[in-house]
């Protein structure tokens, strides 16, 4: 492995710490989060809307594609982002993604069906899930580190907590809107509405985003003219270490939740729970997470961040077989599939309230953009996206419902030796330094 980048310093504004770091980022978060989550609600129903009458199953598999579009493409979006927000400024990133987004996904709130336009509806709809997908990439990534280089190292944690926990507030709104708006009362068409909601959201949250100042940290590398450089490839040239860490964090951050959301509606089924009963569960699931990440970041401001990135792999890891355990046909109640949701969900969380920060601080300012938005969608689409496909595989192919548990160990495990050796790496520089 290459050597670890040296934890450049960060310099906070007090100004920026309380009022522009706060809201406006936050906002944000929960708008990309409700216009991320609003298409995976409607997908099944906008299935015969938009696509060529073959077959449901038919239908429905391209509505799903068109949702795997938006993930696909979040890379590169990230590059694109990343490049922006390492050359001319986390501001600038910040404000175009977020204005940008808007677009796709007032389009779909307002685009006409298969039935009207023939075959340019599902063309339109991919190339919007593809946009919204491209602007989102730069979006959860540049918060974070511009969260990074504006807070003071003793509240980063907490304000990372708050941060992630308004995403699931997003989320948790989208649902709300997807259920209200699906209710047979309503009138035909109504599903538009949470689109063209969220759209509008997004441009009044560019607007709001104006105010927020261009953060020091850059300031100071623009002044020394370190910016004008190709970010992409000092990252994939000189830093391959910290991108394979973080890729590893990165999934490991979403691997619990899958588990017990996406993953978890299958296990929920055999166990006997229909539809209905699943999504109060996955809501149940975002409810824990978003109140026990807040948590997790104070824990991670009085431990220190070193510390607590062990702390969450490590008790996951333990923690597997035996909450896995709990699901098994001979042990299935109540109770124990909310303490299988519990335990994950508390283990899983403990590395969310610092991840971020901590992957920011393994690339150096002038290329820290890119580093962070390439390696965290990069890491979640390959390790986290793919944790319901290997879950579901791994157990068919055991026959057992444990099967999960052991790759959830080995990858737990995996992570925390990658984080033991940027800590150690990372204390040799400081020592240097």
């Amino acid at each position: 492995m290459n050597q670890i980048s040296p934890i450049a310093p960060i310099n906070v504004s007090a100004k920026e710490s309380s009022y522009s770091v706060r809201w406006p980022l936050i906002a944000g978060h929960i708008v990309e989060n409700f216009d991320n989550t609003l298409y995976g609600f409607f997908a099944v129903m906008l299935a015969p809307i938009f696509f060529p009458a073959t077959s449901h199953a038919g239908q429905l598999l391209s509505s799903y594609g068109a949702f795997a579009a938006g993930f696909l493409a979040r890379p590169l979006g990230a590059m694109i982002f990343g490049i922006l927000g390492d050359k001319s400024g986390r501001k600038n990133s910040l404000l175009y993604s977020i204005g940008l987004v808007s677009i796709p996904t007032l389009t779909i709130g307002l685009l006409p069906s298969y039935e009207t336009i023939g075959i340019l509806a599902p063309i339109f709809l991919v190339l919007s899930r593809l946009a919204q997908g491209l602007f989102i990439g730069g979006e959860f990534s540049g918060v974070n580190i511009y969260l990074l280089e504006t807070s003071s190292k003793h509240a980063l944690g907490s304000k990372t907590g708050y941060l992630l926990a308004s995403g699931v507030l997003g989320a948790i709104l989208a649902t709300a809107f997807g259920s209200i708006f699906t209710l047979e009362i309503m009138p035909q068409g109504s599903w538009r509405i949470p689109f063209l909601l969220g759209g509008i959201s997004a441009l009044f949250t560019y607007f709001f985003r104006r105010k927020i100042s261009e953060t020091e940290t850059f300031l100071k590398e623009k002044t020394a003219k370190n910016t004008n450089h190709a970010p992409w490839k000092e990252v994939l040239t000189q830093h391959k270490s910290s991108c394979i860490i973080s890729c590893l964090i990165a999934g490991f951050t979403i691997m619990p939740l899958y588990l017990t959301t996406i993953f978890g509606n299958r296990l929920f089924k055999e166990i006997g729970y229909n539809q209905s009963q699943s999504m109060s569960l996955n809501m149940i699931t975002m409810l824990f997470d978003g109140v026990l990440v807040i948590y997790s970041g104070k824990l991670a401001d009085q431990i220190g961040f070193k510390k607590h990135m062990l702390l969450g792999p490590i008790l996951t890891a333990i923690a597997a077989i035996p909450a896995f355990y709990l699901i098994l046909p001979s042990h299935t109640t109540t109770l124990t599939v909310y303490l299988f949701i519990l335990i994950l969900s508390i283990t899983g969380t403990l590395i969310n309230g610092c991840a971020m920060p901590y992957i920011g601080r393994l690339f150096p300012t002038r290329c820290r953009y890119t580093g962070v938005a390439l390696s965290v969608t990069v890491g979640q689409a390959l390790f986290g996206g793919t944790t319901p496909l290997v879950a579901s595989y791994l157990t068919d192919l055991i026959g057992s419902r444990l099967a999960p548990a052991f790759w959830l160990m080995a990858y737990s495990l995996i992570t925390a030796y990658a984080v033991f050796y940027a800590n150690r790496h990372l204390r040799a520089e400081a020592k240097e330094h």
